[in-house]
């Protein structure tokens, strides 16, 4: 399912980005379990749709996952589907009732119930979030990722001890598994740092860099390095986090830093033209936090 997702989790993933869904939600849909009801017009249907969301043609897949649901409106995976489409295509509203519908039909849907935990999450509302990441982990207690969101749940909620908790089993357990979760990682060392504890915060990067390396985690090693005053090592980093996602502001912007501090005036300040771009494209990108009021209502 999510997998991977951007935003900085100081606040994190207040949008949810698409690296962290493509992949993995894809093998989701592809090893769905055949509904029992569901005709064979239905699956096929789905398993139509399953191949175009992989291939990112999320219109046609979203059409693919309807006819299945109009052919067999019991089809909960259909459901499923349609939802995930809708959140590539930036229709919240519109994810949010597919997967309650999916839910409804099937509450052992696992899935369903941690995409709505974290599409309130990203809504801000963390108490709702938590509510639906629980009941997730209650039909997979394995499940690393749900259990990183409520963590982060848990955190802006202000029970820091369960946080910490919840992101060192996240760890664990993503590494038992052999699929290392740079959220879990990145969500661990942003507590500590703003708990103070950059020299705990530190390690804790370095293994996640170490076994899953990814933007945000390589832009802030490289920022608290910078602060200790390692900037060559700083620099390194924050270079590695922009060719990994060169859209993703916030190594621009402290790579900047560093280069005006070293002298370098004219490569900064072309790093911090870049740094604004990104900023604008991610401050125009669509919010889940606009469908509050709706979620609320609901």
């Amino acid at each position: 399912m999510f997998s991977q997702c951007r935003g900085n989790p100081t606040g994190p993933a207040r949008h949810i980005g698409r690296a962290f869904l493509i992949a993995s939600t894809a093998l989701l849909l592809a090893k769905a379990a055949q509904p029992q009801a569901a005709s064979e017009t239905a699956q096929a249907s789905y398993t139509i749709g399953s191949k175009q969301f992989a291939d990112h043609k999320f219109a046609e897949a979203k059409e693919s996952f309807q006819r299945a649901i109009q052919i067999d409106p019991m089809f909960a995976d259909g459901y499923r589907g349609i939802g995930l489409t809708d959140l590539e295509l930036h229709d919240y509203e519109g994810a949010y009732h597919a997967w309650v519908k999916a839910v409804e039909l099937n509450p052992q849907d696992q899935k369903s119930k941690y995409c709505l935990g974290r599409l309130f999450y990203d809504a801000d509302m963390p108490n709702e979030s938590a509510a639906w990441l629980r009941q997730a982990l209650e039909l997979n207690p394995a499940d690393y990722q749900a259990m990183t969101y409520l963590g982060l749940c848990a955190e802006a909620l202000n029970f820091s001890d369960t946080a910490v908790q919840l992101y060192r089993k996240a760890i664990l357990e993503s590494d038992a598994q052999h699929k290392p979760y740079s959220w879990a990682y990145l969500s661990l060392a942003n507590f500590l740092k703003k708990q103070g504890k950059p020299a705990e915060a530190i390690p804790v990067l370095e293994q996640g860099i170490e076994k899953c390396p990814e933007a945000h985690e390589l832009a802030t090693l490289g920022e608290l390095l910078a602060a200790q005053g390692q900037i060559d090592k700083a620099e390194i980093l924050l270079r590695r986090a922009i060719a990994l996602d060169p859209a993703l502001s916030q190594p621009h912007y402290r790579l900047a830093l560093i280069l005006k501090s070293s002298g370098r005036s004219e490569e900064a300040q072309q790093e911090m033209l870049r740094f604004r771009e990104a900023k604008s494209r991610e401050d125009m990108a669509p919010k889940v936090i606009a469908i509050r009021k709706s979620l609320t209502s609901q």
